[in-house]
């Protein structure tokens, strides 16, 4: 289900346009896209806040309504391309929306969520999750919410790559795939065996 987002189209623009449409709540934006030209426009701080707050690191396709252009209102399918956050204060200050054509496949990153008890867990290993996000290849219309990763038989020492997630999920992972997702590593002063430790002790001849 998309997101949605009232706009309204900016006329003014320059430092000053900027910091008093702060003051008044709202914060500058600019949509562009592929197919369109960039457009001046601003959003409501308060709902751009809770949209973040709700998406969190997904990608998700957002439905921005655009008022206040000649044509009258506008429906525009889109993506957060880049939010500015103040710094010091932590508001945001602008924000950059990208315009999707529906039908072309797009790259965006989608967060890593875990699944299981790892084995290495349950005998004192720790858990360590190495990717947050993992880019993913799809139609605009199809990003996922989250890339599923079963961590419940891994053992300590034992590491699960991108290349280990490419056949169990239904779309296509970009992410070099020698890259670590998740690992077990040893309790703290413990190292983990080897497979040259558990060969054999060390033989010695007189």
């Amino acid at each position: 289900m998309n997101i949605e987002l009232a706009a309204q189209v900016r006329e003014k623009t320059g430092k000053g346009a900027a910091r008093a449409l702060r003051r008044s709540g709202r914060i500058p934006a600019n949509v562009y896209g592929p197919k369109t030209g960039p457009c001046g426009l601003s959003v409501e701080a308060k709902e751009l806040e809770k949209l973040m707050r709700e998406m969190g690191e997904e990608s998700r396709l957002l439905r921005l309504t655009v008022e206040g252009g000649t044509d009258g209102p506008q429906m525009r399918q889109v993506l957060i391309r880049e939010v500015q956050v103040h710094p010091v204060r932590r508001r945001f200050l602008h924000v950059d929306f990208y315009e999707v054509p529906m039908d072309q496949p797009i790259v965006v990153e989608v967060p890593v969520e875990m699944m299981g008890e790892p084995a290495g867990v349950k005998t004192g290993g720790v858990l360590d999750l190495v990717r947050r996000t993992l880019a993913v290849r799809c139609l605009p219309g199809e990003i996922p919410e989250k890339v599923q990763v079963d961590v419940s038989s891994l053992e300590v020492g034992m590491t699960i790559h991108v290349a280990d997630l490419v056949h169990q999920v239904p779309f296509e992972l970009v992410d070099d795939q020698n890259l670590a997702v998740a690992t077990i590593s040893a309790p703290e002063g413990i190292a983990a065996e080897t497979p040259e430790e558990e060969e054999g002790e060390e033989v010695t001849t007189e």
